[in-house]
């Protein structure tokens, strides 16, 4: 589809990462063609503006917003949540965070459990573990694979990795008198919010506590009142693609260390040819408990 000179120039400075500069020109596309037109104008970019602004919430906005008009830093990638050691027989993947995504609060958590993780599996010699588990060459499935995610949303999905860390964020409906902006309930996939003539309604029995409906609540209506981590474990994929199970919900970092300890141990006595995701098959996830 062609674009006009202006749409071009408002495309060149959307507060976007760079990352996603392809995917919001075929959005303002999709958008073009929506309205039956055969160009991108100015005010269709001006609306994917909107929508991704959306997506990623008011901080990161602004933080871009600041950088185009030469009043902000550049965006910087998390660099250490790109796990980089080709000598080591396991693997840490980590979410889109790393590509600056999501509030600092949460990068630095992932950070943080990043380097714990990281060490825990040097000091267990997993890697020579894992050498002893496979049975011929060693290559990219010899590893044991690690998936941790800021939030529930799942990105780069966990569910198919030896062990999974996704971050949770409990959110608290307060007394602050709600104005019923609607702000809550535009990123809700799971549609688990609602305004009622009193305030906003949370279903915690669909909620996956991703705390979108509180990011933007210009009121503070909606507040994160704790945030923890999920622990999953025994997914892969391979020509026996397996999802994950749920070892513990809502629990503590140290608990999730321990976990990921207990894990580790359990592979230290297992037969040779055997993985994580075989043991929880068959024992269950009290194996790792």
């Amino acid at each position: 589809m062609k674009w006009d000179k202006e749409a071009e120039q408002a495309a060149e400075i959307l507060p976007i990462p760079p990352m996603m500069g392809a995917y919001a020109r075929l959005h303002a596309e999709k958008v073009a063609r929506q309205r039956g037109l055969d160009c991108v104008t100015a005010d269709v970019v001006k609306e994917t503006e909107q929508v991704y602004a959306d997506f990623m919430g008011k901080e990161k906005t602004e933080q871009l917003k600041a950088f185009f008009a030469g009043t902000g830093p550049a965006p910087e990638m998390e660099e250490e949540l790109f796990f980089e050691n080709e000598k080591a027989l396991y693997f840490i993947d980590t979410c889109f965070a790393k590509y600056g995504e999501n509030s600092s609060l949460v990068r630095n958590a992932l950070k943080d459990m990043m380097r714990s993780a990281t060490s825990v599996m040097e000091e267990e010699n997993l890697t020579e573990i894992m050498a002893d588990l496979t049975t011929g060459a060693f290559h990219g499935a010899s590893r044991f694979n690690l998936g941790m995610t800021g939030c529930p949303n799942c990105c780069v999905s966990p569910y198919l990795k030896d062990f999974g860390i996704i971050m949770q964020h409990r959110v608290d409906i307060t007394e602050i008198e709600c104005v019923h902006c609607g702000e809550c309930m535009k990123m809700c996939i799971e549609k688990s919010i609602q305004l009622a003539p009193d305030g906003p309604i949370i279903d915690r029995k669909t909620c996956v506590q991703c705390e979108l409906c509180a990011r933007d609540c210009p009121t503070g209506t909606l507040t994160v009142k704790e945030r923890a981590w999920q622990v999953i474990a025994g997914g892969g994929g391979g020509h026996h693609p397996t999802i994950a199970v749920t070892i513990e919900d809502f629990t503590s970092k140290d608990r999730v260390i321990e976990i990921l300890r207990n894990a580790i141990a359990r592979l230290r006595v297992a037969s040779p040819g055997e993985s994580l995701r075989m043991i929880i098959a068959r024992e269950g996830p009290g194996a790792i408990c």
